[in-house]
């Protein structure tokens, strides 16, 4: 597996912040610029990486918990900055009423109990983040922000270029996908995911036992970027392991929306049971992706 194109790799500590009020905000507006130019005119992703030497350059550090929150928080100033500059209706295939965007801590290791991403029309239900090659429903941008692990190897992200393989291969979007049971996003068709894992996937290659890092992609279906992760594992399986991710998506208010989303894309609404899928759902949908070179840059320390 290849790793992504350096251009659309981004290291922000190159670019200059101001820490006011505990808060790390951007000073200008060139490093949005850049995300927005990434992901809506060129190959719709970019990944930013470096907090760990910006939070250094104000005297905090990483690996200290308040400090890695300061971290995070910047990172989603950017992705919800960059979601003021972009006319998200331009980039969805359906009219959708998105209100807002929303960020969610999650576990990226272990079982998540009580889970919901919009209480306004989704029950809380147990959820894994492990997922294969996919596409988050119902909104054209997502944010994933990741780190620093903490005795974690794998759980590298990986990031699919569907709409390439689409276009070469003759494949319609709504004929690229699938429902995934336990679960409101949808699964890559497994005869697809093994040729797109094949010749269009690249691994974000960061360390995320040393760093923060944002990875914005265009996600609609319909044009956009699939995305997965290596399989996360513990490298001592006898000691605390932490695998952090923050997710930011568009959001609305009504479960109507929804239901138009997925019958776009000709498929059934879905009604996920509230606890994690048995072994064989499991195997097929939530277990991590192991390509050769995918393990680059997760972070093992």
């Amino acid at each position: 597996m290849k790793t992504l194109p350096q251009y659309a790799i981004i290291d922000v500590s190159t670019h200059p912040t101001e820490l006011v009020d505990g808060r790390l905000r951007a000073v200008g507006d060139e490093l949005v610029t850049e995300l927005v130019r990434l992901v809506t005119e060129a190959d719709g992703v970019a990944v930013c990486h470096g907090v760990a030497r910006t939070l250094a350059s104000h005297g905090l550090d990483v690996h200290q918990e308040q400090d890695a929150a300061v971290g995070r928080d910047y990172l989603e100033s950017l992705f919800r900055a960059f979601g003021a500059r972009v006319d998200v209706a331009a980039f969805s295939p359906v009219v959708m009423d998105y209100d807002r965007i929303a960020g969610m801590d999650v576990d990226g290791y272990n079982k998540n109990k009580h889970f919901t991403p919009n209480g306004d029309h989704t029950t809380e239900r147990e959820f894994l983040t492990t997922k294969c090659v996919h596409f988050d429903a119902a909104t054209p941008f997502v944010g994933n922000i990741y780190g620093p692990n903490t005795n974690i190897q794998g759980g590298t992200p990986v990031v699919c270029d569907t709409r390439a393989y689409c276009a070469d291969s003759g494949v319609a979007a709504a004929d690229l996908i699938e429902l995934m049971p336990h679960s409101f996003n949808v699964a890559v068709r497994e005869e697809h995911a093994e040729r797109i894992l094949a010749g269009y996937a690249g691994a974000v290659d960061v360390d995320l036992a040393a760093d923060l890092v944002l990875v914005v992609l265009l996600n609609e279906v319909a044009g956009g970027l699939a995305h997965a992760g290596s399989e996360p594992r513990a490298v001592d399986p006898g000691k605390p392991a932490r695998r952090p991710i923050r997710h930011l998506e568009y959001q609305f208010a009504e479960g109507v929306e929804l239901a138009k989303w997925y019958r776009h894309y000709n498929l059934e609404i879905p009604a996920p049971s509230l606890q994690v899928p048995d072994e064989a759902a499991r195997e097929r949908y939530h277990r991590g992706i192991d390509p050769v070179g995918a393990e680059g840059g997760a972070g093992s320390r």
